[in-house]
């Protein structure tokens, strides 16, 4: 049987980390993905020596398409992945009209390019399992226009209507979302 590993980005802390553990706990050896600096060396070490698994982790800006585009190859060329978590994702607070646009445009591309990116570019290695499965990790803001986090829930609804697309075009194939 090959090796099982799931990709889940956002793997720092919060769902993704929790994501991360719960992989492990199953025995699904883990790649973990987040920012510099945020400790992933340390969580894959506990994940490997607490549960025996596989823990591999690489530190990337995600909302730099050649860093998403080199990683996406380097998954694709060295794992078969069944699980595709895209949890990594920003939000924040303030009004449209002052937000600079290097703010708007950083929520913009982790929350939708990198997530539609990441998707489509490690598709083709999902394809290949017998049964693979991608989640995207979208937010109840998706579904209500918030003041002061415009972006962000319309970033939101983009991941939930994108999964919910997605879904239609994968049902008859091996790859769940």
């Amino acid at each position: 049987m090959k090796e099982l590993y799931a990709v889940v980005t956002g793997a720092s802390r919060g769902l993704g980390l929790a994501f991360a553990k719960e992989f492990a706990k199953r025995n699904i050896n883990v790649i973990l993905i987040s920012l510099p600096g945020e400790g992933l060396e340390g969580t894959c070490r506990y994940l490997s020596n607490h549960y025996s698994i596989r823990a591999e982790y690489y530190e990337t800006d995600l909302t730099c398409k050649d860093n998403l585009m080199s990683l996406a190859n380097r998954i694709n060329n060295n794992y078969n992945i069944h699980y595709l978590i895209n949890n990594a994702g920003m939000g924040g607070t303030k009004r449209f009209d002052e937000a600079s646009p290097a703010y708007l445009d950083s929520i913009i591309q982790l929350n939708i390019t990198a997530t539609s990116l990441l998707t489509h570019q490690l598709l083709s290695n999902l394809k290949r399992q017998e049964k693979a499965y991608v989640l995207n990790v979208s937010s109840l803001a998706a579904f209500s226009p918030i003041g002061y986090k415009t972006v962000y829930p319309a970033s939101k609804a983009f991941v939930h209507s994108f999964s919910r697309g997605l879904y239609q075009e994968l049902r008859d194939s091996n790859v769940f979302v």
